[in-house]
C-alpha cells in the first residue's frame, strides 16, 4: 500500500500553491481569514507541510508581497516594451488598466492593499517599489504630468481593488488618451 503522506517531489510547486491559495482566500474574504488550516483544507497539504515552507502567517505574507512586487516589475517592463513608450508612469497606468480584468493580479493586489493597510512594513515595500520602478528614484523629482499620471493610476488601482466605481474599459482608455495629451 502506498503511503499517502509521502513528501511531494516538487517543493517549489507546493510553495507556489500555498501562496496562490493564500492570495485567493485573502482576496475573497480577508487576510485575517487566511489560516494554515484554511490553506490545508484547500490544497490537501498538511499544516506541517505548509509550516515547512512558511514558519508563520507573517512569513507567508512577506513572501506573497515580495513575489507580487517582482511580478509587478516584470509586467511593467513588458508593458513598456509592448507600448513602445519608455515613460514609466504611462506604462504603469496602462498596466493597471490592462491587468484590472486579470483575476490572479486582482487577488494579489487586494492582498497587498490589505497588507499595506495593516502593517507599515508592507506600505514601505510598496512605496519603495513605486519610487524605484515608476517614479525613477524620486517622486519629488517627477514632473507634474508624471505625477498626475501616477495619481490617476493609483486611483484606478485603489478603485479596482476596493471594488469602487465600476469604470468601464472604454472610459479608462479615454482617461489614458487624455493623459497622453498632457505630455
Amino acid at each position: 500500500m502506498e503511503n499517502p503522506y509521502k513528501r511531494k517531489k516538487d517543493p517549489e510547486a507546493s510553495k507556489q500553491l500555498i501562496l496562490n491559495i493564500a492570495a485567493e482566500i485573502g482576496a475573497t474574504a480577508s487576510w485575517h481569514q487566511v489560516t494554515f488550516q484554511a490553506i490545508s483544507d484547500q490544497t490537501g497539504l498538511s499544516k506541517g507541510g505548509i509550516i515547512h515552507h512558511f514558519r508563520n502567517k507573517e512569513e507567508l505574507l512577506e513572501e506573497l508581497v515580495r513575489q507580487s512586487l517582482v511580478e509587478l516589475t516584470d509586467w511593467t517592463i513588458e508593458e513598456k516594451k509592448a507600448s513602445g513608450n519608455d515613460i514609466a508612469p504611462i506604462a504603469f497606468l496602462r498596466f493597471v488598466i490592462k491587468k484590472s480584468s486579470d483575476l490572479h493580479y486582482r487577488r494579489t493586489m487586494k492582498v497587498i492593499l490589505q497588507a499595506a493597510l495593516i502593517n507599515e512594513h508592507y506600505k514601505e515595500m510598496w512605496d519603495e517599489w513605486l519610487t524605484k520602478h515608476i517614479a525613477g528614484g524620486s517622486v519629488a523629482n517627477l514632473n507634474v504630468n508624471g505625477l498626475i499620471i501616477i495619481l490617476v493610476a493609483d486611483g484606478l488601482w485603489y478603485a479596482d481593488n476596493l471594488g469602487l466605481y465600476g469604470i468601464s474599459d472604454e472610459k479608462k482608455e479615454q482617461i489614458v488618451n487624455k493623459l497622453l495629451n498632457l505630455n
